[in-house]
């Protein structure tokens, strides 16, 4: 169910490219995390498991869920003014499904 509009101190929640269709694609308890962590981040506050991405600039962070040994981050950015913007949304690969470049045949 969505909500009509924002409620007073609510910043709007924008998508940057497949960012929106990439986080519903993951396990229904990870979105409800990270849509929490989205929620507290739209009302000003920085939820618990919401840490700085590193390598960026301050206002940059990311969720990160861990679900049935799968890894699931989500990436947004409360830089500007009034608003959150959802950057990327992904499942981390353990290195055992990454293919080495020597095993391209």
């Amino acid at each position: 169910m969505t909500r009509p509009k924002r409620v007073p101190g609510e910043k709007p929640l924008f998508w940057i490219g497949r960012s929106k269709d990439d986080l519903l694609a993951f396990p229904e308890a990870v979105k409800d995390e990270i849509g929490t962590a989205l929620s507290v981040a739209k009302f000003g506050g920085k939820h618990p498991h919401a840490k700085p991405w590193k390598g960026e600039r301050p206002g940059v962070f990311e969720v990160v869920e861990d679900h049935r040994g799968d890894t699931y981050r989500a990436v947004y950015t409360v830089r500007f003014e009034g608003v959150v913007y959802v950057l990327h949304a992904f499942q981390k690969k353990s290195p055992s499904e990454l293919v080495a470049p020597n095993d391209w045949g």
